[in-house]
């Protein structure tokens, strides 16, 4: 079998599978309980939306990547990790779990990651690498938690970085993560056909933790036959980019602001790009071909193998990075309940009164961030 055959074969089972799947999801979601209600204070949805869509996310990327990769010692990690992970979000999706055990699991799956040789090439130190690649394997899956914020999000951007990733692994010529990079692919879109503005399901922290973890191993997993540090680090940073930009941007306004960084808000890029204006729609598309474009740069980079264009897409992003915060930083946004310019809000905390944020707003908070909208 050719490899464009198993790409395609990979692309289009993951793509079947999570279409069959979803719908079923979403039923066992409505006969379990597992709702998102309507919230006006920090929901768009006007109707009652079930989660488990990462399920069946989960369900057809095991199977198809288990399959595709002949059960490859390090894709059966990944996917190993993606199953935890997934289960952790599940557990969330239920009930909530402290945004500690949460990292402590990211963080695991890190670990896990780097013994199975899945690993950062950074510094060239094995301490200070096995650093950064728990700290990537984080901030990418929180990255990708956070930008579940509104409709066909993280599946849109999902599908453009995993394109990304399997053409650059195609390019390498390592077919069998490219396989797994392009199944990951087929079941976002699969999943995206429910998801898309409005969504008829949600992925849940079950579905955003699973692809954001995904998408961080698979983008380590370039590390391995790239010798050129810089070019290593612009390619896994632009097949991220969109995630990673919108992270900063919630920390930056949070930080700023002095609120918890894992208190859900409506500060993030989609909110700020909505509030003055755009759809829904118009958001998750923007979003899209945002990080496809930035995937297409990224596999240019790595096919030209040029130190001097390396530097000058760093300094791009650099440049684009910085302009951008400083523009969306400024832009209007719904603010929290508890910084609205209403009256003084009270909480009570262990029978006490507290000058802080009201309890609808403290249980906007779902992990590290409730969906907010």
């Amino acid at each position: 079998m050719s490899p464009e055959v198993r790409y395609a074969l990979s692309f289009v089972a993951a793509l079947i599978g999570t279409l069959a799947l979803t719908p079923l999801a979403a039923r066992l979601a409505h006969r379990v309980g597992l709702i998102d209600r309507p919230d006006a204070e920090r929901k768009a949805h006007a109707g009652p939306t079930p989660y488990l869509g990462g399920i069946a996310v989960m369900i057809g990327l095991v199977a198809v990547g288990a399959a595709t990769s002949g059960f490859d010692g390090k894709v059966m990690t990944v996917l190993a990790g993606a199953v935890v992970l997934g289960a952790v979000g599940l557990r969330d999706d239920y009930r909530t779990v402290s945004p500690w055990i949460r990292i402590g699991f990211e963080s695991a799956a890190g670990l896990s990651l780097w013994l199975s040789g899945i690993r950062a090439g950074v510094f060239m130190v094995p301490a200070l690498d096995l650093l950064v690649t728990i700290v990537w394997v984080v901030a990418v899956i929180n990255a990708f938690n956070m930008i579940d914020n509104m409709d066909g999000l993280a599946s849109g951007v999902a599908a453009t970085a995993a394109a990304g990733v399997g053409a650059v692994t195609a390019a390498q010529g390592d077919y069998i993560v490219a396989s797994f990079a392009f199944a990951v692919a087929g079941a976002s879109i699969g999943f995206l056909r429910y998801n898309f503005p409005p969504a008829r399901i949600f992925l849940g922290d079950a579905g955003s933790m699973l692809l954001g973890f995904l998408i961080a191993a698979l983008t380590l997993h370039l590390d391995l036959v790239k010798e050129h540090t810089p070019t290593r680090i612009a390619v896994i940073v632009l097949l991220s980019i969109v995630p990673l930009f919108d992270l900063t941007i919630v920390v930056v306004a949070r930080l700023a602001g002095r609120r918890p960084l894992w208190l859900g808000g409506q500060d993030h890029t989609s909110h700020r790009l909505k509030h003055r204006g755009s759809s829904p729609t118009q958001v998750a598309l923007a979003f899209a071909a945002g990080q496809a474009v930035a995937s297409v740069v990224a596999w240019i980079v790595y096919t030209q193998s040029s130190v001097a264009l390396t530097w000058w897409v760093l300094s791009g992003v650099a440049v684009g990075w910085i302009s951008a915060m400083a523009i969306l930083l400024q832009m209007p946004h719904p603010l929290p309940v508890a910084v609205a310019p209403t009256e003084e809000p009270i909480m009570v905390l262990d029978g006490g009164a507290a000058d802080a944020a009201p309890p609808t707003e403290l249980l906007a908070s779902r992990g590290l961030e409730r969906r907010a909208e």
